[in-house]
Formats: C-alpha cells, sequence, structure tokens
C-alpha cells in the first residue's frame, strides 16, 4: 500500500505558486513534474509549516537559477553574464532593491532574503549569505571559462570550482533551516570534514547522471587529465563515489560518538537523509539523463 505524504498537496501548491508568480519557469507543471517536492519531502521527513516552505523555495530558486546559467544564459556575452552575477549578489547582500528590468530570479531573491532574515537567526543568515555569494561566483566562473568556449576542466581546475558550484553547502543549509537543527558546531573539523563529504558525494551523484554534452563533470575531467576512455572515467567516478559514501559513513559514525551539541548530532542525521533521498531521486528524475559510459572498456 502506497503511503501518501499529508504534507505534499501544500508543499506543492507553494512550490506552482512561487514560480508561477516569479516567472522562474514558463510550465512549472512540467518542471515540477522532475520531483522537486517529493525530493525535499523525503529529504526532510520532519520539517513542517514555514521552515518547510522556505526551504523548498530556496532549493527551487537555486536549481532555476542554475538552469539560467546552464541555459538562457549560454549565448549573452561575458558582460551581460556578469551583470546578471552581480545583480544577484547585490540583492542577497542588501545593497539594492531590483530593478522592474532585472531577471525574475533577482526579484524572487529579494523576497527570498527578506523571509529568511525575518525567520532565521542573524549569524545563520551571514552564514547562508557567504556561501550564496560563493556558488552564484563559482557557478558564473564555470559558464564564463569552460561551459561558453566548451573548454573541459582538468582536475585542477574541476576541484577548484565544483565544491563551491555544486551548491551543497546550501543544501546542508537548507536542511538546518527545514529541520529546525542549526547547529552550533559548524566550524568543528569533524562537522566540516563531514560536510566535504557529503558535498562530494552530491558533485559526484550529479556528474554520473548528468546529460553527456555536460562537459563540466569528474568524467570529463578524468577523461581530459588522464587520458582515460568515457567507460574508464566513468567506472573510476563510480569508484570515487563508492569510496566516498564510505568515508561519510566513518565521519558520520565518528559524529554520532562525539560529545557535540544535540542539534549537531540531529543535523548530521538530516544530511545523511538528504544525500540518500538525492541519490535515490536523481537515479529515477527526468532532470538528469540516463548517463551510460560510452565506449567499451579497455
Amino acid at each position: 500500500m502506497e503511503v501518501i505524504d499529508v504534507r505534499h498537496t501544500d508543499l506543492y501548491l507553494s512550490a506552482a505558486t512561487f514560480l508561477t508568480h516569479y516567472r522562474l519557469h514558463p510550465d512549472p507543471a512540467t518542471y515540477l513534474a522532475h520531483g522537486y517536492v517529493d525530493l525535499c519531502l523525503a529529504a526532510w521527513p520532519t520539517a513542517t509549516g514555514a521552515e518547510l516552505d522556505l526551504a523548498t523555495r530556496w532549493a527551487l530558486w537555486t536549481w532555476t537559477v542554475d538552469d539560467a546559467f546552464d541555459g538562457e544564459m549560454l549565448s549573452e556575452s561575458r558582460q551581460a553574464v556578469g551583470e546578471f552575477a552581480l545583480s544577484l549578489l547585490l540583492v542577497a547582500g542588501g545593497a539594492t532593491r531590483p530593478a522592474p528590468t532585472d531577471h525574475p530570479a533577482v526579484h524572487a531573491l529579494a523576497d527570498l532574503t527578506a523571509d529568511t532574515r525575518a525567520l532565521m537567526p542573524a549569524f545563520w543568515w551571514q552564514r547562508y549569505l557567504a556561501h550564496l555569494e560563493e556558488w552564484i561566483h563559482a557557478a558564473s566562473a564555470k559558464l564564463l571559462d569552460f561551459v561558453q568556449p566548451q573548454r573541459t576542466p582538468t582536475l585542477r581546475q574541476y576541484l577548484t570550482i565544483r565544491p563551491t558550484d555544486g551548491g551543497m553547502l546550501l543544501a546542508a543549509m537548507w536542511t538546518e533551516l527545514a529541520e529546525r537543527c542549526i547547529t552550533p558546531d559548524w566550524n568543528d573539523a569533524l562537522v566540516q570534514s563531514l560536510l566535504h563529504s557529503f558535498s562530494t558525494i552530491g558533485c559526484l551523484v550529479n556528474d554520473l547522471a548528468a546529460d553527456p554534452s555536460d562537459t563540466f563533470t569528474a568524467v570529463d575531467a578524468l577523461s581530459v587529465s588522464r587520458a582515460l576512455s568515457p567507460a574508464q572515467a566513468h567506472r573510476q567516478t563510480q569508484a570515487l563515489l563508492d569510496a566516498e559514501e564510505r568515508r561519510f559513513w566513518w565521519l558520520y559514525s565518528a559524529l554520532r560518538d562525539d560529545e557535540l551539541a544535540t542539534t549537531t548530532h540531529h543535523f548530521a542525521r538530516s544530511i545523511d537523509r538528504f544525500r540518500h533521498a538525492l541519490t535515490t531521486w536523481t537515479a529515477s528524475s527526468a532532470r538528469y539523463a540516463l548517463a551510460a559510459p560510452q565506449g567499451s572498456p579497455q
């Protein structure tokens, strides 16, 4: 018997209203059919109310802006891309309000920022803002330096940009918001190691499922830097993911035994659930192509 999440209707309606109101996607129903609401519900099973709603809106905003960088900005000039990124940075930081002609994502960001600052502690918002700014810088750098000129990154270039461009630290903070589990130990060495592992897993899961036309992936970086065939690079990336999942389990086990704050333990459990939900969703979502290794093994 299928179990129905009673939160689904309200969250879906909120998500559809958000996308429609800010014109973040021309067809919200088709976009949401990728399963974003189901992912958020699976990732945050104890979340309810304003916190769940706001975390989901942040997730949708980030994914649609990521699509904007990879899609509509693809043919824009360096100046236009820079102006878009700058407008996001200025509005997020509270330096200015959106102009009528600004991109819809800028208008949505202004209201998201106001809603978040009203709901969350100031220190959390400052931490979130710092990582949001890093994500915007990395997303625009990836577009301008690699995607537009159709350059495949070396491993060094990939490892410089991808951890930030992947947005997984933002996802970890959506989890703090949704599940009401703000950790006071964010800068603790063990927590930082767990977050790094969480980020690596999310990026590799994404890369293994990416459309073959996307060349900013670990698979392609390995192919270029190590002169591997696509099939070999795919297997190597899968091996890296398998190893990182074991590392995450090791770090998570250590954190569970450590004398950190109760909310930190809650946070660790929550990002563990998020990584499971993300992996399951990525394997089945229409957002991703079924990326199989190309070429015969060597």
